[in-house]
């Protein structure tokens, strides 16, 4: 891992999302003492992209000589009510530092109770209103992503008729939701058909994609912003005999993203710097512990890809 994240450090390649980043930190982090152990809660730890993040976070903490204590929800599903039982516990420890992905705006009073603790908090792919209540977030704008995901289908030739398999109604997955919408009504071939939700369980994403194909059989594109959806829609596609017919735009290379792109099921994945965005966490709490500014928002690079040239940003650390 040291190899692939001195890579990742001079990696050339970055596209930087959102908005301008600012460089004030919150009043609780004006007043924060050396950060010596963070509580990380994990929500998908045996996703692979989640696991990747962590593990990064880990060898960044042993190399600045803290303790990261990881936690997340066991049954392989985005409990967020597990969750939050994880964060109190994190607030009755008393650590110097909590981070978490706050999966929707019903974590934002649980960090700001955190903060008013004196315990940094750091968020990875808060949205706009999450994000606030942290001290650093770390992560994509996935409002970009859904922008990014609707400019690939119009490059495609004819009609792209979309269902949307998304998290929820709230946060980052409404974000790419809003963004995906908006840009599809402005593009000439893309129609948003349809929506469903997951909560991220990738158990569900099989029965979901049969729901869009069987309900809406003029789609031909299957869009996520969610990992765990990958498999269950490239399954449908293929028990369906559609290949060719509907196509998949994934997040990421885990869970059948990469074979999709090899056997025709998925047309693009979006990829992330996921190691930077574990690295950078750590880092940015430790600075703002220390008593240095940090920016309040900090982005990774992300891009849409098919298969040429995929295996060299593998390599980087992209997921």
């Amino acid at each position: 891992m040291d190899n692939q994240k001195r890579t990742i450090a001079n990696s050339a390649v970055r596209v930087l999302l959102g908005a301008t980043l600012l460089a004030t930190t919150s009043m609780s982090s004006a007043m924060a003492d050396p950060v010596e152990s963070i509580y990380f809660v994990n929500p998908l730890p045996q996703f692979p992209a989640w696991r990747l993040i962590g593990d990064c976070m880990a060898e960044e903490a042993t190399r600045l000589g803290v303790t990261l204590t990881e936690t997340g929800p066991t049954d392989g599903t985005l409990n967020a009510n597990v969750m939050m039982q994880q964060i109190q516990q994190g607030i009755s420890n008393k650590v110097d530092a909590i981070v978490t992905f706050p999966a929707s705006d019903g974590f934002v009073p649980l960090l700001e109770q955190a903060g008013r603790a004196d315990i940094l908090v750091g968020t990875l792919y808060g949205s706009g209103f999450t994000a606030s209540a942290s001290d650093t977030n770390v992560g994509a704008n996935f409002a970009t992503v859904g922008k990014i995901m609707v400019e690939t289908l119009i490059e495609r030739e004819g009609q792209q008729n979309v269902g949307l398999m998304v998290q929820g109604p709230s946060g980052s997955a409404k974000e790419y939701q809003d963004a995906f919408m908006a840009e599809a009504e402005a593009a000439d071939n893309v129609t948003v058909v349809a929506t469903v939700f997951t909560e991220d369980n990738a158990s569900k994403a099989l029965d979901q994609a049969n729901a869009l194909l069987t309900a809406h059989p003029e789609i031909n594109v299957i869009a996520s912003h969610m990992g765990t959806a990958t498999q269950g829609t490239v399954a449908a596609i293929t028990s369906r005999g559609l290949i060719g017919d509907v196509v998949m735009l994934a997040n990421g290379a885990a869970g059948g993203g990469q074979e999709g792109l090899e056997d025709g099921t998925v047309h693009r994945i979006m990829m992330q710097n996921l190691c930077s965005a574990g690295t950078q966490v750590v880092d940015g709490l430790v600075k703002i512990g220390n008593g240095e500014e940090v920016p309040a928002q900090l982005d990774v690079g992300i891009q849409m890809f098919g298969a040429e040239g995929l295996q060299q940003y593998l390599d980087d650390g992209w997921q």
